[in-house]
């Protein structure tokens, strides 16, 4: 037996964990973008930018819930997540290059993980009407960690004023 056969979802399982975590995303986007403002305002405004990348995707998965009938699955209203605060160290804000850096890795490393889970998604997809919405996920979110890559390769290398294509 297919070990991914045995975890196919319901549509509706796929579509609130695919909009939970996209809402988690989004959150901790938005706390990066945050705690970079004060010390590296074009980092700030990446973090910012992916955020923005986060919305579309759940504007999308709302989009095709409500194709299939499935709306209140990725209902913005139902599944309300706490702000992000990460794992608050001794400050919030980016106060140094050290602390850049770490936080660099750490987005780099969620953003690994939230390309496996959306590849895991996409491999134990069963619903059609599913499958491109994940695939472009999957595309967008290798796409992400590659960006987050080259941030983290780039940052204290002289000017943060790196300019990335998503």
């Amino acid at each position: 037996m297919d070990n991914l056969t045995a975890l196919t979802f319901l549509p509706q399982e796929q579509l609130d964990l695919a909009y939970l975590h996209e809402v988690r995303e989004l959150n901790r986007y938005r706390g990066l973008a945050l705690s970079f403002l004060p010390f590296d305002p074009p980092i700030s405004r990446l973090m910012d930018a992916i955020g923005m990348e986060c919305v579309h995707r759940l504007c999308s998965l709302q989009e095709v819930a409500r194709q299939m009938e499935l709306g209140a699955c990725a209902n913005a209203n139902q599944q309300k997540e706490p702000p992000f605060f990460g794992k608050m160290t001794k400050h919030f804000f980016v106060v140094d290059e050290n602390m850049g850096k770490q936080l660099l890795a750490s987005a780099e490393k969620s953003a690994e993980a939230t390309c496996v889970f959306f590849n895991w998604m996409l491999e134990t997809n069963a619903t059609p009407e599913l499958h491109q919405l994940l695939f472009d996920f999957v595309t967008q979110k290798t796409k992400e960690c590659l960006v987050l890559r080259e941030c983290r390769e780039q940052w204290g290398i002289g000017s943060s004023e790196l300019s990335f294509a998503m």
